[in-house]
């Protein structure tokens, strides 16, 4: 992480060290919070200022959040790009995700972020940054592994789906993670990676025959 900035940021270089400094600090909340937990008074505290002086770059949590995927995104692409052809289809996807877990945690709760307080042009926005990753991804995949972008397109779309309820399936809160370690109640504590494999091993053989 930067070093913190102390004092108000007014050149460019200092507002894109701010801008940094908020975002790492968000990604690193985000990786060990719920969505609930995470605050922008205690994001502001720990880049070293006020909750109005953050509300200069963000204007609220959902846009932060919105913000802090798609820097994700950007860095799950990097990877995705040198798997790419080294290794069968399936573990490239699953490799990829592996490596990249607030990715895919960030992606499981999207839907909190987009229920509310965005203005039209954010979600669109949003939408329109998060199409061209996709398309992006899918002609990677089109050009490695003999499918067709709109195959591609739309395989990708239904590995976000497995995602989320993987996701959600492994990583099971309060009582209930507590109870799932008990006896037969055992059969319920999954693993992530493994059910991430086992679904898109399936999903892949679909596509490819």
């Amino acid at each position: 992480m930067q070093c913190i900035i102390k004092c108000r940021a007014t050149t460019p270089e200092q507002k894109a060290l701010r801008l940094t400094q908020i975002m790492d600090v968000t990604a690193a909340r985000f990786s060990t919070l719920s969505y609930e937990e995470v605050n922008l008074k205690h994001i502001a505290a720990d880049v070293g200022i006020t909750k109005a002086a953050l509300y200069r770059y963000f204007r609220n949590k959902e846009t932060l959040f919105l913000a802090v995927y798609i820097q994700e995104f950007e860095l799950l692409a990097q990877t995705a790009k040198k798997e790419m052809g080294q290794v069968q289809l399936t573990d490239s996807i699953c490799n990829t995700l592996i490596k990249h877990p607030l990715f895919c945690k960030l992606s499981a709760i999207m839907h909190t972020a987009l229920q509310c307080n965005l203005t039209l042009d954010e979600a669109r926005e949003f939408k329109t940054t998060l199409l061209h990753f996709i398309q992006q991804y899918a002609a990677m995949i089109s050009a490695q592994y003999a499918l067709s972008i709109d195959q591609a397109t739309a395989l990708l779309l239904q590995v976000q789906q497995v995602i989320i309820g993987c996701w959600h399936m492994s990583h099971s809160v309060g009582a209930v993670a507590e109870v799932i370690k008990e006896g037969p109640l055992q059969l319920f504590e999954v693993n992530f990676a493994d059910i991430l494999h086992s679904h898109i091993t399936r999903l892949v053989t679909s596509y490819q025959g």
